[in-house]
């Protein structure tokens, strides 16, 4: 946090509480803050579409995932689980199977 030394701190500080937050200020920010969770959904459907449509391998969409999530530390944030468990559900909300 960069503070402006011209202003008064207490004040800059408090507009940092969540308690004093408006509504549409706590929706924002946990928009933003979980924007790459969101992405990381949309991209995992998207990877669906393409296996489905034989444009990749099922392989490859996972590995391709997988990297994007160790690259946006989605892992230690979500967990595992959680990030595959986005991953298989796209592949059969896409209609992929096993094969």
């Amino acid at each position: 946090m960069n503070l402006n030394l011209d202003s008064d701190f207490a004040e800059q500080v408090s507009a940092l509480d969540p308690g004093r937050w408006s509504n549409l200020q706590a929706e924002m920010c946990l928009n933003i803050a979980n924007a790459r969770f969101y992405a990381f959904v949309a991209e995992s459907e998207h990877a669906a579409g393409l296996v489905r449509l034989g444009l990749i391998s099922r392989g490859d969409a996972a590995d391709h995932l997988h990297t994007a999530a160790v690259y946006n530390q989605l892992y230690f944030e979500y967990g595992a689980e959680a990030i595959q468990k986005i991953m298989a559900d796209a592949m059969t909300a896409s209609g992929v199977t096993d094969a």
